[in-house]
């Protein structure tokens, strides 16, 4: 087999046991890899009911076919497991350079069941593993803990956990790169509850392609294609994810005051100016992209701030809602701290602002105290902003009850706190209303991991046209109505389907804002694995990747037609003012459209007729 190693590694934390299987090319040809090769083996190994905590939960670490080969923008990867967060199907994708580098180690995927009996990591250097102590790491924030285990290979890439991971907080993330997260699902309690403290890995051996000479033409023109649209994402080199920073804050995208308030009203254009792209560039000292990365989004900034000095990575819009809009801050001393912070310690961004803003809700309306916190806070005080991330990455006081979102949190504060807790299924929410884009709605309350913006879906192609990954022939391209619920349905699964490609190749989402429509993925296949594939092969895998998370999900109890989430979210009460002012979406539409083109049955299970053509053992 070409272009990939053909084999995972499990690792049995329980005996410190190893075993290497190989994969057949069908199951890499079916599932491709990523995510897709996860959820192929979660649910063969998998009944469904498995505490997310517990021995019996399976945490991945999955690679991607474009890993490893120049492939431009293709060198991300995946973590899979049972979320803990959500009960449901959980991953998180990441960027850094850690994908290729265990790829190049020799496998496609690390999975570990069990747990140890003390707090260990895994070495895995060129095909040779092994158990090591981490015990003196434990204990130990993400940056801490990745400077020991590069002195143990320097020039290998780690992953790992910081303090909150430990303590099993639902809020912790799972780092590399010194800040660069997979932060969604909760599974850096995963690797907590497991004892892991993190890999370490390092490869020099990479995986030979089919045909290389085809492999470095295609990466060419791919390369001549991003010169020729280098305008479209000029923005991004300077400014990363932040150049919708301000404008996100006035036109309804972003959420203000807990998902309660008003961008013009609430937080204003001159506080939305304050924490443009521009004002945060400021910082920045120089750009960076994650291996493969030809687009270099990223930023590294130094800051002079009233809590001290940093250097690390410039804030990113998620980071700038959720410390700004959603809690009316303005101040970027303390967003660019906070973004900071959570990157030091190991903490999703998205869940930690939004969890602040429940207790700034909470405080608000009387339910939490100054007693019960130690101090003051409140929407707009950056300091108290601080001071709480402080105790969530301890779990010190009220910031162990907080590091467990706000859904989990709510059942402990009570008092009718569940009301303020902007979650779906257990997920704090992110940093894009429905409200603006209504198919988002199906999105959060219909993929497999529940309250997530990049599980794709046509939410940011409303109000233009679906833009897919490749050139695909079986949709040809209408403009989609904003407000229109109906008639959206294939539209929605198109592009959902066209991100489980994404994800499960290692291929980075923004790819399809310099490419649209038309990374020649083909080619690329061919030239790295030899496949000759059509663009309804890969479109077909993509529905089966998908419709397999559905089935996870079905074996745990989950049914995608039954969740529900926050008022605030769909627009009831609907806003009295503002861009989406009087918007209420009929979500219950567009899911029951979207679910029915899938193939989902009412009770959640996919039906017999779509497991079947899609090859998928129920």
């Amino acid at each position: 087999m070409f272009g990939v190693n053909g084999k995972v590694l499990w690792v049995n934390l329980s005996d410190s046991s190893f075993k290497e299987e190989q994969i057949p090319e069908e199951i890499y040809r079916k599932y491709l890899t990523g995510y897709g090769l996860g959820v192929y083996i979660l649910n063969r190994e998998m009944k469904g009911k498995e505490d997310a905590l517990g021995p019996d939960n399976i945490f991945g670490v999955m690679t991607g076919i474009f890993n490893s080969h120049s492939v431009p923008l293709g060198g991300r990867f995946e973590v899979v497991a049972k979320s803990p967060y959500t009960g449901t199907w959980g991953d998180a994708n990441c960027g850094g350079k850690f994908g290729p580098e265990l790829k190049n180690a020799g496998f496609d995927a690390v999975f570990f069941r069990g747990i140890s009996t003390r707090p260990v990591y895994l070495k895995l250097v060129d095909g040779k593993y092994s158990l090591e102590d981490a015990s003196e790491i434990w204990g130990k924030n993400a940056y801490e803990a990745e400077d020991y285990l590069k002195k143990v290979e320097p020039r290998g890439q780690a992953l790992v956990i910081g303090v909150p991971g430990e303590k099993k907080m639902l809020l912790a993330s799972i780092m590399n790169d010194y800040g660069r997260a997979a932060g969604r699902s909760g599974l850096g309690a995963v690797m907590g509850s497991k004892n892991l403290k993190g890999i370490i890995t390092r490869g020099t051996k990479k995986v030979d392609p089919f045909d290389s000479e085809m492999l470095r033409l295609t990466n060419r023109d791919i390369q001549i294609q991003f010169a020729k649209n280098i305008e479209l994402v000029r923005p991004w080199q300077l400014y990363g994810t932040t150049d919708i920073t301000e404008g996100g804050h006035l036109n309804g995208d972003t959420p203000i005051k807990n998902w309660s308030g008003v961008g013009l009203v609430d937080y204003g254009e001159d506080n939305a100016a304050k924490i443009s792209g521009r004002e945060i560039a400021k910082d920045k000292i120089r750009s960076y992209g994650c291996a493969q990365c030809t687009l270099a989004c990223g930023g590294h900034v130094k800051r002079n701030t009233k809590y001290g000095p940093l250097e690390g990575h410039r804030l990113e819009y998620e980071g700038t809602g959720a410390f700004g809009g959603l809690n009316l801050v303005s101040d970027l001393d303390a967003m660019a701290m906070a973004f900071e912070m959570c990157n030091r310690e190991g903490l999703d961004i998205i869940s930690t602002g939004a969890v602040i803003a429940f207790a700034n809700e909470c405080f608000e309306r009387g339910i939490l105290t100054e007693k019960d916190i130690g101090f003051k806070i409140g929407f707009g005080d950056g300091d108290a902003m601080i001071n709480l991330i402080k105790l969530i990455a301890k779990g010190d006081g009220i910031g162990s009850v907080l590091g467990d979102g706000a859904a989990k949190a709510s059942q402990t504060i009570g008092k009718g706190s569940i009301e303020f807790a902007m979650h779906v299924h257990g997920q704090d929410l992110p940093m894009h209303d429905p409200k603006l884009m209504p198919s988002l709605a199906t999105t959060y309350l219909t993929d497999p991991t529940p309250g997530r913006h990049t599980a794709g879906g046509i939410g940011f192609d409303e109000g233009g046209k679906l833009t897919l990954p490749f050139d695909y022939s079986g949709w040809s391209g209408n403009k989609i109505e904003r407000y229109d619920y109906t008639g959206k349905g294939k539209m929605q699964a198109l592009s959902v389907y066209g991100m489980q490609i994404m994800n499960s190749t290692g291929m980075c989402q923004f790819s399809t804002a310099v490419w649209p429509n038309s990374y020649p993925y083909l080619k690329v296949f061919k030239a790295i694995m030899g496949w000759d594939m059509t663009s309804e092969e890969l479109m077909e895998a993509g529905k089966r990747i998908q419709v397999a998370r559905y089935l996870f999900n079905y074996k745990a109890g989950i049914n995608a037609w039954s969740v529900e989430g926050p008022g605030r979210i769909i627009g009831n009460p609907k806003l009295q003012d503002g861009p989406t002012q009087g918007v209420t979406v009929d979500y219950k539409t567009l899911r029951k459209e979207y679910l029915e083109e899938v193939g989902i049955l009412p009770d959640g299970r996919p039906t017999d007729r779509v497991l079947a053509e899609l090859g998928i053992e129920s």
